[in-house]
């Protein structure tokens, strides 16, 4: 109630009671035959707002190798990497926002297609990212300045036109940098940043936002007031290490004490924990500390078995807004090739790319170089055991 209803409220009762004082009555207590002593039949209670949801999917790296662009290339010459994630759809299909990290400039076929260690790809392959639903899209990582500016300004132009809820980590000037993107979904505002904490080629100042940048505790400030809730997408840790390193455990505190209410690693390709994160005021954030790979042609189990992350943001906009249900459906990343090509080195013959989820990715683990040393349920326990026990484990079947 409003603190005008409240006087009004205050101010009827006092008419009422004066009335009462003007009639004579001396006994307050209606008679049963005084009409006051019946319930008013139009009378029903304010009820209590839902609290409104906000759902959340994300997964790890998506990087264009040569063999994913090849497998991407169409008979017209066009490319199609939104086919690549048709298996895995159904995961993140009923999810308001649906994060990914595009690990590569996509600055088209003009700037020179380039691979490992220094990437350029198609416009498509951004348009496959979107196509396959990603809403919300982080750019900041350590192949942002792999084809400098121009790369980045090539980049930022194809998703103006695909027009994604959220998007921030690469930026064409500090103006842009600068601002703190939100989207409102069912009432509640939700604020996405993305920073860094490397790079493989020298950046200029605006390029990234790198983590320990002043701009970080400018902008966390900036989205505690403009939003209900804080996502943050964090590149950082060490390549090929499932041990969270004491950088990271440092950020992610700091981070969660600045009004991150979710923080989702990036870099390592390989799952970490995840974890609750305690803050001074008694209040929690949650930290998956890296999400492993998506879309890319590594090879090693442990790059090839990952998760995408699930939870819900609960609350009244305008209210504590509480991170519900961290979860993780675990994903297969699965490319043909034989354990004899892998041995001999025939990465040529990495074909039939698709991301599936592990569950009912069986039959094609047999056309893997891993068939002999991953099963459907040595993959499920390799994920449970990364991310640790704050997170439930999705088992269920996304078959059609």
């Amino acid at each position: 109630m409003t603190r005008r209803v409240r006087l009004w409220a205050a101010a009827a009762v006092g008419v009422l009671l004066l009335t009462g004082c003007q009639q004579g009555s001396l006994d307050p207590t209606p008679t049963a035959s005084d009409p006051a002593a019946e319930p008013s039949a139009s009378a029903t209670p304010t009820p209590t707002p839902e609290p409104a949801t906000v759902s959340v999917s994300a997964m790890g790296d998506i990087l264009p190798h040569d063999s994913v662009t090849a497998d991407a290339l169409q008979p017209d010459g066009s490319y199609d990497y939104g086919q690549l994630f048709d298996a895995a759809r159904p995961i993140w299909a009923d999810s308001d926002l649906v994060y990914c990290n595009q690990e590569a400039p996509s600055g088209g076929v003009e700037m020179g297609l380039t691979y490992f260690p220094a990437f350029n790809a198609p416009v498509e392959f951004a348009e496959g990212i979107a196509d396959a639903g990603c809403n919300t899209i982080g750019l900041g990582n350590n192949h942002t300045f792999d084809r400098g500016q121009e790369g980045i300004d090539r980049t930022r132009a194809v998703w103006d036109e695909l027009d994604p809820l959220l998007i921030h980590g690469a930026f064409r000037s500090a103006e842009e940098q600068a601002q703190v993107p939100t989207t409102e979904i069912d009432g509640l505002t939700v604020a996405f940043l993305n920073f860094v904490d490397l790079s493989n080629t020298a950046t200029n100042e605006h390029a990234v936002t790198w983590l320990d940048d002043p701009l970080v505790e400018q902008q966390l400030a900036e989205a505690e007031e403009v939003a209900d809730a804080t996502v943050l997408a964090v590149h950082w840790g060490d390549e090929y290490s499932s041990v969270v390193n004491d950088r990271q455990r440092e950020q992610a505190q700091r981070l969660a004490e600045l009004g991150a209410d979710v923080i989702l690693g990036t870099h390592p390709h390989v799952l970490q924990e995840a974890e609750w994160l305690e803050r001074e005021d008694g209040s929690r954030a949650f930290v998956y500390y890296s999400l492993g790979n998506s879309l890319t042609t590594q090879m090693a189990v442990p790059r090839v078995v990952s998760a995408v992350a699930q939870f819900e943001l609960v609350g009244e906009p305008g209210g504590e807004i509480e991170v519900v249900d961290p979860a993780a459906v675990p994903i297969y990343m699965h490319f043909d090739l034989t354990p004899a090509q892998f041995a001999s080195q025939q990465w040529a013959n990495r074909r039939n790319l698709q991301l599936h989820p592990l569950v009912d990715a069986a039959e094609p683990i047999t056309r893997s170089a891993w068939r002999n040393e991953l099963t459907v349920e040595s993959g499920m326990q390799l994920v449970t055991d990364a991310l640790g026990p704050d997170v439930r484990i999705v088992t269920d079947s996304f078959e059609q």
